[in-house]
C-alpha cells in the first residue's frame, strides 16, 4: 500500500520529454450536449496497450499529445456505449465530433438503466452529471444538491460545509433570487459543479458556487407545471409553470411561480451577563411566518449560429409576509429588583424586485470566445413593525416603527479566451459594478431615526492561463480589484469612506487517469459585509435587545490552499483556511445600562479553518449508499470576561448518510441520515443534533408524470442548539423550527423544455442585496 500511494505520488510529476503531436476532440451526448468527464484513452493498434490517456472538459472538449503512429481511441462513459476509432497520427489533428449513446440493460422483465457514477473531479472541484443516473429521480433541486458530497440542508438552507452559504449559476448567470432554482425542472438539468476552488474567474467573494448546466433540446413547445403541498404544523403550498417555444434560431421562455405558506419558529435563550450586575436573562419567543410571494420571469434569445447567441431576460419578483411574535422575558438581577415582561410584535413587510438581463457570447472556432454581460437591478424593501410590552406590574408601553430601503445595480463583466493548439489557454475578464442605496428606519415616540446612504463602486480586472500536458493540468492566475466604498450617516453627519486595491493570485495543479483524479490548489478571496449591516441604524426588539448596524466593517481577506482526490469510490478532501478581519456575528452589554444586549457585526483579528472530508460510494445491485464524513475545526481567539482570552474548543464532526433504493415495478426510495456532533465554528458552540429523510417516488407515462411522497425530519431532531461566551456574556440558544413535514408533489411535462442559456454580470453584489433569500 506505502509503494503504490508513492507511486500515485510520484506520477504526478512524470512528464514526457520527448516531441508529440496535439490531438484535439469534442464529445456530445445523445441530445447534443457537451458531456464532461468522458475517459479518453489512446491505445497501441499493434497490441491494444494503453499509451496515454484524457479526460473532456465542461465543454466536452479533450486533448492529447502522443508520438506519431497508429492507434485505437476509446471513448467510455459508465451508462454509455463504449465507442472506439481508429485514427493515424501524423500531424496535429482536430477530430470530428464523437457522439455517445445511452446504454440500456434489462434484467428480470424490468427495463433498468445501468448504474453510472454521477461523480467526477476537475480542477475546480466535484462534477455530478444527471442524465441516466440515481441524480435524474430526485423531485426537487434541494434533495439533488444534498446528493453531492460536501453539501447538506440546515432547516432551510443549502449550504456547503466549512464554506457556508453557496451562490448559484445557471449557464454561466448568477441567480438572484431562489425561485429561480425552484422553478428548474430536475430533466432540464445535464451536470452540476459543486466548485470549492474559486479562482480568478469568480469575484472575489465566492468561496463555494454551484454551477448548473442545462440541457438543450429540440424545436417546439414545452410546457411543465407542478404542485407541492407540505404540511407541518401548518399547510404550504407552492405552484410552478414553465413554458417554452423554440423554432428555429428563435428561443422564447416564460415561467411563474405562486407560493404562500406558514410556518411557526420558537427561540429560547438563556443568557448571563457578568457586568456591574450579574444579569440573568431568560427569553421564551414563539413567532409565526406567513409568507406569500409571485415570481415571474421572460426571455428571448436568438442563435446567429450553434456558437453565437444573444439574449434579453427579466426577472421580477414580488412578496409581502407578516410575523407575529409573543416573547415571555425575565431578568433576575443578582442585587435589585427583578423584571418581568410580555411582548408582542407585529411586522409586515414588502419587497419588490426587477432584474433585466443582457447577453452575447460567440464561439470563433479559431480558439477565440467571447462572452459579454450587462444587468441592472432596482430593489425596494419596507417594513412596518408594532412592539407592546406588559411588565408585570400590567403598564403598557407600545411602539411603532417604519423601515425602508431602496437599492440600484448596474453592472457589466466580459470574458475573453484565446485557446492554442500548443501553448494552452489564455483567458482575459473585466467586471464593473456600481451600487447605490439608502436604508431608513423611523421610529415614532422612541429611539432616533436612522438614515444610511451608501454608494460602491468596483472594478476588476483577471488574466489567467491553463495548460493541459496528457494527464496534467497547470492553472493560474491573478485579479486586481479597485473598490471605492461611500457611506454616510445622514442624520449625524458620520462617514466612511474606503478604497481597497486588491491583487488576488489563483494557481491549480491537477491530474487526471480513468481511476485516478487529484488536484491542489491556492487561491486568496475577499468577504464584503452585506449592504444591510453597513449603517448605523439601531433595531428594537425588546427591552433588553437591539440589533445595531456597524459603518466602520472592513472587508476580510482569506487564503484558501484545497487538496481533492477521487480514487475509484473515495473522494477525499483536505481545505485549509486562513482569514484575516474575519466578518462574525457579535454581541456586548450596552455601556451604561448593562442589562441590555447589543448585537452587531464586527471586524476580529484572524482565524484559522482546517476541514477534511471523506466520502465513500459504492453500488450494491439495487441499493447505492453514500456515507460522508466531515471533521471542522477553528483556531480562533476572543475576549472572555475580565480580560480574559477564550479559544474555540472540540472540532465539529458531521456525518451524512445517503441510501438509494431501486424497487421493483419502477419505485424509488430515499432514506438520507444526518447526525452533528457538539463542537465549534467561529466563536459559537453548535450542540448535536440529528434528521432522517424519506422520499418513495414513482414516474407514469413515460415519465411524463411524476409523484413524491417526501417526509422530513421524521423524529423532528433537527434542532440548532449552540452557545457563545463573548466579553462579559455568556449566551446559550435553542432553535427548534418547523422542520419535521410530510408533502406531496406532482409534476406533469408536456415535453421537456429546452432552457435558455443565459448570462449575468450582477454577480455577488445581489448576494450582498439579500436577494437570494426573499
Amino acid at each position: 500500500m506505502k509503494k503504490t500511494f508513492l507511486g500515485i505520488i510520484g506520477s504526478v510529476f512524470i512528464l514526457p520529454v520527448y516531441s508529440q503531436h496535439y490531438i484535439k476532440g469534442t464529445i456530445i451526448d445523445s441530445e447534443n450536449a457537451m458531456m464532461p468527464m468522458v475517459n479518453v484513452a489512446f491505445l497501441n493498434k499493434a497490441d491494444s496497450t494503453l499509451v496515454t490517456g484524457a479526460v473532456s472538459d465542461s465543454c466536452g472538449v479533450y486533448n492529447a499529445s502522443v508520438n506519431e503512429g497508429d492507434y485505437i481511441i476509446r471513448y467510455s462513459y459508465l451508462g454509455y456505449e463504449t465507442l472506439y476509432k481508429n485514427i493515424k497520427v501524423n500531424t496535429d489533428i482536430t477530430l470530428p465530433v464523437v457522439k455517445m449513446e445511452l446504454s440500456h440493460n434489462v434484467l428480470e422483465g424490468v427495463e433498468v438503466t445501468a448504474y453510472r457514477k454521477p461523480f467526477k473531479l476537475d480542477k475546480e472541484g466535484i462534477i455530478a452529471d444527471i442524465p441516466n443516473t440515481i441524480l435524474a429521480k430526485q423531485t426537487t433541486l434541494d434533495d439533488l444538491l444534498c446528493k453531492i458530497p460536501g453539501i447538506q440542508k440546515r432547516g432551510e438552507d443549502i449550504e456547503v460545509i466549512g464554506r457556508g452559504l453557496p451562490t448559484y449559476y445557471i449557464n454561466g448567470r448568477e441567480v438572484t433570487d431562489r425561485t429561480e432554482l425552484d422553478n428548474l425542472a430536475i430533466d432540464q438539468i445535464q451536470s452540476v459543479r459543486l466548485v470549492t476552488n474559486t479562482g480568478v474567474r469568480y469575484h472575489s467573494e465566492q468561496r463555494a458556487v454551484i454551477e448548473i448546466k442545462t440541457k438543450r433540446l429540440g424545436e417546439g413547445l414545452a410546457f411543465n407545471v407542478s404542485g407541492n403541498l407540505l404540511q407541518g404544523n401548518h399547510l404550504s403550498q407552492n405552484y410552478r409553470m414553465n413554458g417554452s417555444y423554440n423554432y428555429k434560431n428563435w428561443d422564447f421562455f416564460l415561467s411563474y411561480n405562486y407560493e404562500r405558506g406558514k410556518k411557526d419558529s420558537d427561540l429560547d435563550i438563556y443568557q448571563q451577563t457578568q457586568s456591574d450586575t450579574i444579569w440573568n436573562l431568560t427569553n421564551l419567543n414563539q413567532k409565526q411566518i406567513f409568507n406569500e410571494s409571485h415570481a415571474y420571469t421572460g426571455g428571448v434569445s436568438y442563435h446567429f449560429s450553434p456558437e453565437s447567441e444573444i439574449g434579453l431576460k427579466y426577472e421580477g419578483k414580488y412578496s409581502e409576509g407578516n410575523t407575529f411574535s409573543n416573547d415571555t422575558l425575565s431578568m433576575i438581577p443578582d442585587k435589585g429588583t427583578s423584571t418581568f415582561i410580555r411582548n408582542l410584535s407585529d411586522v409586515a413587510d414588502k419587497s419588490v424586485s426587477n432584474h433585466l438581463n443582457l447577453y452575447y457570447t460567440n464561439d470563433w472556432k479559431n480558439g477565440w470566445k467571447m462572452n459579454a454581460f450587462g444587468d441592472y437591478l432596482h430593489k425596494t424593501d419596507r417594513s412596518h413593525g408594532n412592539i407592546r410590552e406588559w411588565e408585570s406590574d400590567g403598564v403598557e408601553t407600545s411602539m411603532d416603527y417604519y423601515r425602508k430601503a431602496n437599492w440600484d445595480l448596474f453592472a457589466a463583466k466580459l470574458n475573453l479566451s484565446y485557446e492554442t493548439e500548443k501553448a494552452g489557454t489564455f483567458s482575459f475578464g473585466y467586471d464593473f459594478s456600481h451600487t447605490t442605496g439608502t436604508d431608513y428606519i423611523e421610529y415614532v415616540r422612541a429611539l432616533s431615526n436612522g438614515s444610511t446612504s451608501n454608494t460602491e463602486m468596483k472594478n476588476s480586472l483577471y488574466l489567467s492561463y491553463d495548460y493541459a500536458w496528457n494527464n496534467l493540468l497547470l492553472g493560474a492566475g491573478l485579479r486586481y480589484e479597485h473598490i471605492r466604498s461611500d457611506l454616510k450617516e445622514n442624520s449625524s453627519n458620520k462617514s466612511q469612506n474606503q478604497t481597497y486595491h486588491n491583487f488576488l493570485p489563483s494557481v491549480s495543479l491537477s491530474y487526471n487517469t480513468e481511476s485516478l483524479q487529484q488536484s491542489l490548489s491556492y487561491s486568496v478571496h475577499t468577504e464584503r459585509p452585506p449592504f444591510g449591516v453597513m449603517n448605523n441604524n439601531a433595531v428594537y426588539t425588546d427591552r433588553f435587545t437591539y440589533q445595531k448596524g456597524n459603518l466602520y466593517l472592513k472587508q476580510a481577506l482569506t487564503h484558501d490552499l484545497n487538496y481533492m482526490l477521487f480514487y475509484k469510490f473515495l473522494f477525499l478532501n483536505l481545505n485549509y483556511t486562513n482569514t484575516q478581519n474575519p466578518l462574525i456575528t457579535a454581541f456586548y452589554s450596552m455601556p451604561g445600562n448593562s442589562a441590555v444586549t447589543v448585537s452587531y457585526m464586527d471586524n476580529f483579528d484572524r482565524m484559522h479553518n482546517l476541514t477534511g472530508m471523506v466520502n465513500v460510494q459504492y453500488p450494491v445491485k439495487w441499493w447505492l449508499p453514500s456515507l460522508t464524513l466531515t471533521c471542522l475545526k477553528t483556531f480562533f481567539s476572543y475576549s472572555g470576561h475580565d480580560g480574559s482570552i477564550l479559544k474555540s474548543g472540540r472540532p465539529l464532526m458531521i456525518l451524512n448518510f445517503s441510501n438509494s433504493f431501486t424497487l421493483p415495478a419502477g419505485f424509488l426510495l430515499s432514506a438520507d441520515f444526518n447526525y452533528g456532533t457538539r463542537g465549534y465554528y467561529q466563536l459559537y458552540e453548535s450542540k448535536s443534533y440529528s434528521s432522517l429523510n424519506l422520499s418513495l417516488k414513482k414516474s407514469f407515462l413515460n415519465d411524463r408524470l411524476q409523484l413524491s411522497l417526501d417526509g422530513y425530519d421524521i423524529f423532528n431532531k433537527n434542532k440548532v442548539r449552540s452557545g457563545a461566551r463573548l466579553n462579559d456574556i455568556i449566551m446559550n440558544s435553542i432553535s427548534k423550527e418547523d422542520t419535521r413535514k410530510i408533502g406531496i408533489t406532482v409534476t406533469y411535462r408536456f415535453r421537456t423544455e429546452r432552457t435558455m442559456n443565459n448570462r449575468s454580470a450582477a454577480e455577488n453584489e445581489m448576494s450582498r442585496l439579500n436577494m437570494d433569500s426573499q
